[in-house]
């Protein structure tokens, strides 16, 4: 009688999709134990019946159900696990509606603090030096990324990154191009940093194509008056870096990144999920697309970096901190970034955007 073939761990893998960590995981919360462990050497060996059961466990990881759910899941009958999985997702959007009246008196509270003088105190105009780059890539056929760098007034800076995606290269551009001139408006009509930010989105979103698989993502950075105002939706990220330290301003707004900040996914499973990269906000139809609104204090000697994931994700992150912590001028950082990313490869288009604070 013939032997059933067996799959390595890396076979696995590769057929699944799923990364070797995350597939040790599943083996040590019993949910896809190996048909054989070699008792020398260790080495697990799966059936290939058992590549649909990997790849259901991480569609369920992937809407954030817990491992010991998805272990009564996956012993039930079809019907039942339906039933199963409608039953769980009913009590997520309960606990979601309750979370959402939590913070409905949280978000009425810290309104009724009274504001820091310093928040509203623009008489200040330290000096900002600011530099942008873009590139195709090696890969990519079309430029969709755009950049700019632009300064609205006295010790005023805009900064934004967007990456578009889908059929219309120029989407980007034109969105950049709307926001620039719509928060220049907002400002000259005496709205303060963030309002003006959340005013201008309205002129990108009207850009979205409806019923269209075209979209962008947008990060827009204010630095003004001490303090870095930012709007942002999809998978760019703004760092804010002050001496040594490069702090993330931004999340990227993709369902297996949420899950892994709510401690309901590792890192490792999120490493090699399928989804990894799909967005849940974006400038698209159908996509939610209110921003992220974001305000930190900027003092003499920070840097604001605002990457694409055609840099953030294809340079090593400790090159990346590396890079950005040095005394390089950002004219000559910008050059520094895009030069190191091209030899890392490039397979996606780069835009980045910076400013340093006299």
């Amino acid at each position: 009688m013939d032997q059933e073939p067996l799959l390595s761990i890396g076979e696995l893998s590769a057929a699944s999709g799923l990364s070797a960590k995350a597939l040790r995981l599943y083996d040590e919360s019993g949910l896809l134990p190996p048909r054989r462990v070699d008792p020398f050497s260790g080495y697990r060996s799966y059936g290939a019946d058992q590549v649909p059961r990997a790849r259901r466990i991480a569609a369920l990881r992937g809407v954030g159900m817990g491992l010991a759910r998805i272990g009564v899941l996956l012993d039930l009958e079809p019907a039942a696990a339906a039933w199963e999985l409608r039953s769980w997702w009913r009590q997520e959007q309960a606990d979601s509606l309750s979370r959402a009246a939590a913070v409905g008196l949280l978000v009425r509270d810290l309104g009724e603090l009274p504001e820091e003088t310093a928040m509203t105190d623009m008489t200040d105009h330290p000096a900002l030096i600011a530099a942008s780059a873009l590139h195709r890539g090696h890969v990519r056929p079309a430029q969709q990324d755009a950049v700019l760098h632009t300064e609205l007034g006295p010790g005023t800076l805009l900064l934004a990154v967007a990456d578009g995606f889908g059929a219309e290269d120029a989407l980007s551009a034109r969105i950049l191009a709307a926001l620039e001139a719509a928060v220049g408006d907002a400002l000259a009509a005496g709205a303060d940093p963030t309002a003006a930010l959340e005013e201008a989105w309205a002129a990108a979103e009207v850009l979205v194509p409806p019923g269209d698989e075209s979209g962008s993502t947008l990060t827009a950075a204010l630095l003004t008056g001490g303090r870095l105002h930012v709007a942002h939706v999809g998978d760019g990220r703004a760092l804010l870096v002050h001496g040594d330290r490069v702090d993330p301003v931004t999340q990227d707004h993709t369902q297996v990144r949420s899950l892994v900040a709510a401690g309901r996914l590792t890192a490792e499973e999120a490493e090699g999920h399928p989804q990894r990269a799909v967005l849940n906000r974006a400038l698209a139809a159908g996509a939610p697309t209110a921003p992220d609104l974001l305000i930190r204090r900027i003092e003499p000697g920070d840097l604001v970096a605002l990457l694409s994931d055609g840099v953030h994700a294809v340079l090593d992150p400790a090159r990346l901190a590396s890079l950005l912590t040095g005394v390089d001028a950002p004219e000559a950082l910008a050059a520094r970034i895009v030069e190191e990313t091209l030899e890392a490869g490039a397979p996606d288009n780069l835009a980045l955007a910076l400013a340093r604070v006299g």
